[in-house]
């Protein structure tokens, strides 16, 4: 017997469920492993918080980084990929001649981002349009190109688009 994706999920079988994204739900796995974890910080809390959690933190960075072959001190640790995207957006020192290009199937909460930045900064945020139906991941990739200029300074790009699921180039684009 085959056993779906949906299968691990604790979702309510009746509700067909299609935001992983912003509310998303974990899979049963993930959520033992999840729930033991806090189990461990309920157990004990100053013992896990002030003497734990550091040397864990730093052994899970380890694991991750040799997965992307890269220094452990080359990561952090986000609450999730919005608040990662705001903490170096606005770290940015962008001029009111700057450009922040992205395309229009950006994720709401993305372009509130950039639009915070645009308004105090002054930088202009390009919306780089990329017509439905897409033909090919190099039609896309040429597509969004076009909206660089030498003005040009951040190039934003999810690399699956939050409205519609469709998967950018981004290895093409960052070629």
């Amino acid at each position: 017997m085959m056993t779906t994706l949906k299968s691990k999920f604790l979702l309510d079988p009746h509700v067909i469920f299609l935001n992983h994204g912003s509310f998303g739900a974990c899979p049963q796995p993930v959520f033992e492993v999840y729930q033991a974890w806090q189990r461990r910080l309920e157990l004990q809390p100053v013992l896990f918080l002030n003497r734990e959690i550091i040397s864990l933190i730093q052994e899970a960075r380890q694991v991750l980084a040799a997965y992307l072959h890269t220094p452990a001190d080359n990561l952090a640790f986000v609450p999730n990929a919005t608040h990662g995207v705001n903490i170096i957006a606005r770290s940015l020192a962008l001029s009111k001649d700057a450009e922040i290009l992205i395309s229009d199937h950006e994720y709401g909460a993305m372009e509130y981002t950039w639009e915070f930045i645009s308004k105090k900064t002054g930088a202009n945020i390009v919306r780089q349009p990329i017509p439905l139906p897409v033909q090919s991941s190099a039609k896309i990739a040429d597509q969004f190109w076009q909206g660089v200029t030498r003005r040009t300074k951040v190039i934003f790009l999810s690399h699956i688009s939050s409205p519609t699921a469709l998967k950018f180039p981004v290895e093409i684009l960052c070629a």
